[in-house]
């Protein structure tokens, strides 16, 4: 379980923008959708009058906006620490050293799963 964790560990760390462009595009989609099941309750209130509440658009679009600006602001704030570390805090060529309390975490929840497996 250990070494499944930091190998997930690594893979995160070395494909960090996909993953964040990936949910990304997966809060776009439930935004879309989300949009057009309010714009269909828009036109169901004033064609048929289903007394939809329509501050509940309003409501529902910006926290859905909210939330994703969220995901964007983290991509950049990554991609931001991403470069500093790269030009300031290491060596040409050579890979930063993993923090001891990756390993420490790492450790942790191998001794939890072991416990629990019996």
């Amino acid at each position: 379980m250990k070494n499944r964790i930091i190998k997930f560990g690594k893979w995160a760390e070395k494909n960090w923008l996909s993953l964040v462009i990936v949910l990304g595009v997966t809060m776009m989609i439930f935004l879309y959708f989300v949009m057009i099941s309010w714009l269909i309750g828009y036109w169901a209130n004033a064609l048929y009058g289903m007394h939809f509440e329509l501050s509940s658009c309003l409501a529902g679009i910006g926290a859905s906006i909210t939330g994703l600006g969220g995901v964007i602001g983290l991509g950049k704030a990554c991609w931001t620490k991403y470069g500093y570390d790269s030009r300031y805090n290491t060596p040409a060529g050579t890979m930063p050293k993993v923090p001891e309390t990756a390993v420490k975490t790492a450790n942790t929840v191998e001794k939890v799963v072991s416990k629990l497996k019996g």
